[in-house]
């Protein structure tokens, strides 16, 4: 795939501050910004996708892959033992760890139906677990998915292994059976560590739980450590959450991710139970997150863009720099040009140009497998624009700049005449120091970094014909 911030430019356009400077949104710039739109880890975003069949599916994977058909593996375990009031996945509430087996009996079936419908051999350099609560699964049935997916799909063996960790329910001595099923990077639901905050969401794990699972996993040499932190839940100030950061500071995580909380009750109807009256305004929300990155790249850290963050060593960062990361539904990520195969409920793939998701419900899933079909539902294959589209969109967000002779040479087109109505309302973003257009391309300031949400929003066809209500998507701030 050709890298659409260098290709046929003799003059790279370079993103000014793109490990991070200071940045400060007045109230008039939250009011115009503080908008509801998608996150972009797919594009078109997936409210806009519609019904398909499997036999669509099969024809995608059994098309000769692109490059050297290296494959990223994701598995959705749906299941929690609770329910936290914040949360917005697909989660399957029970305290029957049985549940597990099942589901991993459904999830090497549904492997199986997978792998036969490809063709030649397919090597994964990514592999990842994510949930709900991927270690709800017991040691050995965590175990019998690995091997499966190992047995039909080599293993690169520098493959980066990843697994989402709730830290309530893994004592630090689990950790080493984690490594040794071949993990070697982990992610910390850390969340906030304010203990009324805590008891509000009713996610109760105090600091030095935390402390303790990341002194284990340095002992047992895994590679890096993310802790995802949530920014606008109830009860928190700019005070609380700057101690949160802080106690995060302490244990120097390779990797951050602090997202803004999503009060979609209508959508999530367990987030009634959530005081809505404890809410942070959003002029403190905002303020919240933006003393987070001041704090996060005074202490060395990399604003990798929009609300992640990573130490200069880590392989995030490396990708970075080098223009190789990518952003995908796991959200940014090292990999890219490679195809991403997902399993189980609700799990999205994108192979190709063309992305699918599962069924949603685990009762329906299961008789699907059971038929020996594909549990697909919806996706989409993406056409001539979307595709001109989604490169611009992952530039903006990857790189924090758009080459103009990179999409020519790639689409065919002429840039300022193909894109003249987008550039054009590209002006109030410039006026309000977001980003700066020229003959060579676009490029982001560390303002328009934090807002690429909004940015590429402009350059959504699909947004702007209103073919999703905005209240499917988050705000921006």
């Amino acid at each position: 795939m050709t890298d659409l911030s260098q290709a046929g430019s003799k003059r790279p356009v370079q993103a000014p501050g793109r490990t991070g400077a200071a940045v400060d949104v007045t109230d008039r710039l939250l009011a115009k910004y503080g908008i509801a739109t998608p996150r972009y880890t797919s594009y078109p975003a997936a409210p806009y996708w519609g019904p398909l069949g499997p036999d669509r599916a099969e024809a995608w994977l059994a098309a000769p892959p692109e490059g050297d058909g290296s494959l990223s593996l994701y598995t959705h375990i749906p299941f929690c033992a609770h329910r936290c009031l914040y949360c917005a996945c697909f989660v399957v509430i029970t305290p029957h760890t049985e549940q597990g087996d099942r589901y991993v009996e459904a999830l090497i079936r549904e492997l199986n139906l997978v792998r036969g419908r490809m063709s030649g051999e397919r090597r994964v350099r990514q592999f990842h677990l994510g949930g709900g609560t991927p270690t709800f699964l017991p040691q050995e049935t965590m175990a019998r998915w690995v091997a499966a997916c190992r047995a039909a799909f080599p293993f690169e063996p520098d493959a980066e292994m990843s697994i989402e960790v709730d830290p309530r329910t893994v004592a630090p001595q689990a950790l080493g059976g984690l490594r040794e099923l071949g993990f070697n990077r982990l992610s910390l639901g850390v969340q906030d560590f304010d203990p009324a905050v805590q008891e509000t969401v009713e996610r109760i794990q105090p600091y030095a739980q935390v402390a303790a699972l990341v002194e284990a996993s340095r002992a047992l040499a895994f590679q890096s450590v993310n802790f995802d932190l949530i920014y606008g839940l109830p009860q928190q100030s700019r005070a609380s959450f700057a101690r949160t950061v802080e106690q995060v500071l302490s244990l120097r995580p390779d990797r951050l991710a602090i997202y803004h909380y999503a009060h979609l009750p209508q959508s999530h109807p367990h987030q009634r139970k959530l005081p809505r009256e404890t809410l942070p305004a959003p002029a403190e929300r905002t303020a919240m997150f933006l003393e987070a990155r001041r704090r996060l790249i005074g202490a060395g850290y990399v604003a990798i863009g929009l609300d992640h963050f990573a130490l200069p060593g880590d392989e995030l960062a490396r990708a970075m720099a080098q223009g190789r990361m990518r952003r995908n539904f796991m959200g940014y990520t090292t990999q890219a040009g490679i195809d991403l195969l997902s399993f189980g409920i609700s799990a999205i793939s994108e192979v190709g140009e063309n992305y699918w998701q599962n069924e949603k419900k685990l009762v329906e899933y299961y008789r699907l497998i059971g038929a020996e079909r594909l549990p697909i539902v919806r996706g989409l294959e993406l056409s001539a624009d979307d595709r001109l589209r989604k490169a611009i969109i992952a530039a903006l967000f990857c790189a924090g700049r758009v080459e103009f002779a990179g999409l020519a040479e790639r689409f065919g087109i002429v840039p300022r005449e193909h894109l003249a109505p987008e550039l054009a309302a590209l002006a109030p973003f410039a006026e309000d120091g977001l980003l700066a257009v020229d003959a060579a391309g676009i490029v982001l300031t560390p303002l328009g970094q934090v807002l690429c949400r909004n940015i590429a929003a402009l350059f959504d066809a699909h947004l702007r014909a209103g073919r999703a209500h905005p209240v499917t998507f988050s705000r921006t701030l």
